[in-house]
């Protein structure tokens, strides 16, 4: 029977050091010859008795994975250590961990994230290895060593296990093909409003468009962390994407960019995936995710002839999730010194790593491998039970010659879902303008994070078994999945609608001509039927949000609600919230208080029996919005005065200045029609229209979709 462990598998994913314990004074046999080749990995104990055994680094040395018993800490001292690894966290992560430690009723911060004993990395220091990495979730650091050094550490009484650390297999494909567009039927442009460029036919195998424009989700609020080779983000189609945080581990630095001495191909794979994910060139490259923040991590060193290990991927791995991701996207593998029988779940550092992410509410998307013609099998942690591991197929959505296929060694079935990962369009990591072709599950893999990210901007408080469970059951063979493509290529709409309440609502005119009140109708359908009825959440002019019921009018799963009167020249924001039976809660907009539907009360209306209030100026929300080309701004003021009329982009800087100068009382239109100050046209993304007048300031929020 499959094992659904859900990123909480104890037993063979929790180290030795914890299954011994976690104070110090434990029993330990004596550094017996025998305790110590029972110590030794049978791969490193290969090693020791070969002098050119290939997992040698060219100056003759092993590099290890030294596993402690325990973590060394004095008795009465663990609810001290404990409180200190939880300060160590971001509250992005608190907040994430928190959701998932109350689904699985654990704790979210336990001994596996205290960090490593000093004592006993001093210890091992003190045999003359080189410490590399550590990892807290795995209680084991590695080591380069020499066969003494080596020996001298397995002869530690702290030490559990010496094994090999793994090193790397990109899940890449150097595959040039001269242009994509002789390859893939390109998407019809009528059903479209965003113009994918080359990209377009991977968004409409995948479903993406119908995501973006009938649900508005673009990633917003979803944290992504890419470990991978360096990247390069100044791109004309990556320059928007928020990097929340960088970190080179190969080198020790901030820097993810090539630096001085550095190969050119240092950072291509990375930004390349990168763009994969977020991109944003209208015309050009469009991909699913483009509002996302990203947390960069460099992973690989491509200037070694010793390929990248599994240590910094782990490192890489525990980084993102305390700085407080919501994804991973790795379209690395790791499989050297391991055997098919390995690829169960339970033993590749990797995929342990990942599945311990898992529990702690992590998401990751992970490459199948391009192994299919080789080895014929996945590589780690494409094998974790808890991973989306991610198939490729080409345009007619046949699995490629190269995308590895399952089983699992435990018999499960892998990959769980497939996206298109031949001749994918890309940006051109060494030209900011240009674009280029590239195949591999290296790139369907970051396709699919991108889709995961829609789901998470929707419901954002999915676990990551449940965003797995809405990829698999929406995809395109989702009753009879196989080891080639699994349960199917992904459909981002359904994907993104499998949990939660789907709203249908025509929003209210942007200027509304009486004072109100105001009905406002929905239909509210859920897949797990309605916990309750939905809400109509508003407020008038900023004051507090108030909100109501909605009752049910007719027909099935239509209701309706009012939004009290107002005064004219003020501004109603309002927008609708729903729970499904899960406890699924969705709201319409998406984004909710944040994003959410407005409208103007006319100047000189109010409600009856009231005395009629003006402000002294007054903002409409544009029409239309989103806009492409143009838009039209409606204001007014209430006495002739100076008046200032701007764009804001959302870093808060000044895009365009349409009006500063002295402006008569009354009713005023303006056009926006898409460029800066100096003629040039602004780039796709959100904008703010900034009204100052009468001694106000009103504001509006623009969206531009090249």
């Amino acid at each position: 029977m499959r094992r659904i462990l859900s990123g909480r598998r104890l037993g063979g994913l929790l180290t030795l050091a914890l299954a011994a314990g976690l104070a110090r004074g434990h029993a330990v046999a004596p550094a017996s010859a025998s305790r110590v080749r029972a110590l030794i990995a049978p791969a490193v104990a290969a090693a020791l008795a070969d002098p050119a055994h290939p997992l040698r680094r060219p100056d003759g040395r092993l590099k290890v994975w030294v596993r402690f018993r325990d973590r060394d800490v004095a008795p009465g001292r663990l609810e001290a250590e404990l409180a200190a690894a939880r300060a160590t966290l971001s509250p992005r992560a608190l907040a994430r961990r928190e959701r998932a430690a109350v689904a699985a009723g654990t704790a979210a911060v336990d001994a596996r994230d205290l960090p490593l004993a000093p004592r006993y990395l001093a210890r091992c220091e003190a045999t003359g290895a080189e410490l590399h990495r550590h990892s807290r979730w795995l209680n084991a650091a590695s080591f380069l060593a020499d066969d003494a050094q080596l020996r001298r550490l397995a002869a530690l009484p702290e030490v559990a296990a010496i094994e090999p650390v793994a090193r790397f297999a990109r899940a890449a494909v150097p595959t040039p093909v001269a242009d994509a567009r002789a390859l893939m039927p390109a998407a019809p442009k009528a059903q479209t409003v965003i113009d994918y460029g080359d990209n377009a036919a991977a968004m409409a195998q995948a479903n993406v468009p119908a995501a973006h424009e009938q649900l508005g989700v673009t990633g917003a609020g979803v944290v992504v962390g890419m470990l991978d080779t360096g990247f390069r983000t100044q791109h004309v189609a990556l320059a928007h994407i928020p990097v929340l945080g960088a970190w080179d581990f190969v080198n020790d630095d901030p820097v993810v960019d090539n630096e001085p001495g550095d190969p050119a191909s240092s950072r291509s794979h990375g930004t390349m995936t990168l763009s994969t994910v977020a991109a944003h060139a209208p015309g050009a490259l469009v991909a699913p995710a483009w509002n996302v923040g990203v947390l960069l991590g460099k992973t690989e060193d491509v200037s070694q002839e010793v390929p990248a290990e599994e240590d910094h991927w782990v490192a890489g791995l525990e980084w993102c999730e305390a700085q407080g991701a919501d994804i991973i996207s790795s379209s690395l593998g790791y499989i050297d010194w391991y055997l098919f029988a390995n690829l169960d779940g339970a033993t590749c550092v990797t995929t342990v790593a990942a599945d311990l992410a898992a529990g702690r509410g992590l998401l990751v998307v992970n490459s199948a491998g391009n192994d299919r013609t080789s080895t014929g099998h996945l590589i780690a942690p494409a094998d974790g039970d808890s991973v989306v591991t991610v198939g490729a197929v080409d345009a007619a959505g046949v699995v490629t010659w190269f995308s590895s296929p399952g089983p699992t060694a435990d018999g499960r079935l892998k990959p769980d879902v497939a996206a298109l990962g031949q001749s994918n369009r890309v940006v051109d990591p060494e030209n900011d303008l240009a674009y280029r072709n590239a195949s591999g599950t290296s790139f369907s893999c970051p396709l699919v994070t991108g889709v995961a990210a829609l789901v998470l901007e929707r419901v954002p408080g999915l676990l990551p078994m449940q965003v797995l469970a809405a990829l698999r059951a929406t995809a395109g063979q989702a009753a009879t999945p196989d080891n080639d493509t699994g349960w199917g290529i992904v459909d981002a709409y359904a994907a993104a609608t499998w949990f939660g309440p789907v709203f249908a609502h025509q929003p209210l005119a942007a200027t509304q001509a009486v004072a109100g009140p105001w009905a406002v109708s929905a239909t509210v359908d859920a897949r797990l039927g309605l916990a309750g009825t939905p809400e109509l959440r508003w407020r008038v002019a900023g004051s507090p949000w108030q909100e109501a019921a909605m009752i049910p009018n007719g027909p099935p799963d239509l209701f309706s609600g009012q939004i009290p009167a107002a005064i004219g020249g003020v501004t109603v924001e309002y927008y609708l919230a729903a729970t499904d039976g899960g406890g699924h809660a969705t709201t319409w907009p998406v984004g909710g208080a944040l994003a959410p539907f407005a409208f103007t009360v006319a100047p000189g209306t109010s409600p009856v029996g009231d005395m009629p209030v003006v402000a002294a100026a007054w903002l409409a929300p544009a029409a239309p919005n989103p806009f492409n080309p143009q838009t039209t701004l409606r204001y007014g003021l209430q006495a002739a005065g100076p008046a200032r009329l701007e764009i804001i982009d959302a870093r808060g800087r000044r895009v365009r200045t349409l009006l500063d100068g002295a402006q008569a009382a009354g009713d005023h239109v303006a056009v926006w029609d898409g460029r800066d100050d100096r003629g040039r046209a602004a780039p796709s993304g959100v904008y703010f229209c900034r009204l100052v007048a009468g001694g106000a300031a009103r504001q509006q929020k623009l969206h531009l979709v090249r």
